[in-house]
């Protein structure tokens, strides 16, 4: 796996997409952007969300059956960063590895690792993929983003709790920024 060449091909797909996005969503304010990943397919996809999207989905479930389920500050919070609850999610999607690759590198581990192994390659791709939401952070593309006051941005494995996936990306920068 080239993690120079994966690195690329992430960068570009970004810059692509969030620009194409952008272009055809112009008026719009985010407070959030994020890859939310499915690491175990090699999978990123793109999400954004608004303030005003995130009110209304805030209010649908409010008001629904089960809406004693979001009144405190977590449940609300938990809400807001949830991808799968955004307007914006998925508005692209990249695999950086095919299936056949997937199993080339599944089956290239000792049997009795498997799990272990694949559970440290997984978490070496949500490395790569935090790595390359950093160097996004860096460009153009994102500095173009309309931002509201408390942006945040992050990279999530599917169904990863929030908290972890801020603590790996902080770990990340701090390892990058001592190089």
């Amino acid at each position: 796996m080239d993690r120079v060449k994966l690195k690329q091909e992430i960068l570009d797909f970004t810059i692509k997409g969030v620009s194409s996005f952008l272009k055809k969503n112009s008026k719009l304010e985010f407070y959030a952007f994020a890859y939310d990943c499915n690491a175990e397919y090699a999978e990123i996809n793109l999400c954004f969300n608004t303030l005003f999207d995130f009110e209304k989905t805030l209010d649908y479930y409010q008001n629904g059956q089960f809406g004693q389920n979001f009144k405190s500050d977590e449940d609300i919070r938990d809400l807001k960063y949830n991808t799968g609850d955004w307007e914006y999610q998925c508005f692209e999607t990249i695999s950086i590895l095919s299936d056949d690759e997937l199993n080339d590198i599944f089956n290239g581990f000792p049997d009795e690792d498997d799990d272990k192994s694949w559970n440290e390659f997984v978490e070496s791709l949500m490395e790569l993929f935090c790595e390359c939401l950093l160097e996004f952070r860096d460009t153009l593309t994102f500095k173009s983003i309309p931002k509201s006051k408390d942006f945040v941005y992050f990279c999530i494995d599917h169904d990863e709790d929030l908290k972890i996936a801020e603590e790996r990306l902080v770990q990340i920068e701090n390892k990058l920024n001592k190089k």
